[in-house]
């Protein structure tokens, strides 16, 4: 017999805090309610389920519309890093997603963390394209121009 429940939290392969999921009754009756993960699913808890997803919904389509004027900003920017060089023309040390994250913050002022910087660890002087993403499809060309010290 399956029943219907609202999760308290994030409960992998079942779902979000706030879904409404049906499990079977041994799974919530010995795993679930002992921890605290789901209550049953009554009206009222229902209810409180769907005004909370509204807040949510409405919560992330403000951050979304925030990341887009971010993304306005970093979208054809171009940055320079300097490095050491060999006398070959490589790097000494490769540029990674730190050294750009600041780079960017120096530029406009837009701090980016470094797990949104998607690119292979620059090595080589010139300019090489750097992509920023926020998730959501929402994402940003970046310029990295490596010159010498």
């Amino acid at each position: 017999m399956a029943l219907q429940v609202v999760l308290n939290t994030d409960v992998k392969k079942i779902g979000y805090r706030g879904d409404v999921v049906k499990v079977k009754a041994g799974f919530y009756r010995n795993f679930l309610a002992p921890k605290g993960l789901a209550d049953l699913a009554t009206k009222t808890r229902l209810s409180v389920a769907n005004s909370r997803k509204e807040k949510m919904v409405m919560k992330k389509q403000q951050v979304l519309e925030n990341v887009k004027e971010v993304m306005a900003k970093l979208q054809g920017l171009k940055v320079v890093i300097k490095g050491k060089i060999t006398k070959t023309g490589k790097l000494y040390g490769a540029i990674g997603e730190d050294k750009v994250a600041s780079a960017i913050k120096d530029a406009c002022k837009v701090e980016v963390g470094k797990e949104s910087i998607k690119m292979e660890h620059i090595k080589t002087v010139g300019e090489h394209n750097v992509v920023v993403s926020f998730g959501e499809g929402v994402e940003a060309s970046v310029i990295v121009a490596v010159e010498p010290l």
